[in-house]
């Protein structure tokens, strides 16, 4: 049984990119995260400590990645990942990162990571 909480649609900006121009100007992204924890013990105490505090997580991701440089995205996503992953209670984080911006002959580029604690 694998539990699991996604949080998607966070919206948040920073500096991104190879080109000269997405050095120095903030590019829009979406970050979609799949957390695997698990509900076993929440589910007999109703307790929020028995549980991942999603709201946090996606406050400090989206603080973290507004302060980031990044040439790539693959990077940021790993990064991400990496953070994530500190809190013992998230066995497994999926992150994809969306560059709305990246390409004018499609709507979306996204990477997707996942990354385990073992």
């Amino acid at each position: 049984m694998e539990d699991y909480i996604d949080i998607k649609n966070i919206e948040v900006s920073c500096i991104v990119g190879i080109n000269p121009e997405e050095k120095i100007k903030k590019q829009p992204l979406i970050i979609n995260l799949t957390l695997y924890v698990s509900f076993l013990n929440v589910s007999d105490t109703d307790n929020v400590e028995d549980t991942v505090d999603y709201s946090s997580i996606a406050s400090d991701i989206k603080d973290f990645v507004s302060k980031s440089k990044f040439n790539l995205i693959e990077a940021l996503a790993a990064k991400i990942a990496k953070n994530i992953l500190t809190n013992e209670k998230i066995k497994k984080a999926k992150v994809e990162v969306i560059k709305p911006l990246a390409s004018s002959t499609s709507e979306n580029i996204s990477v997707v990571v996942t990354r385990e604690n073992f």
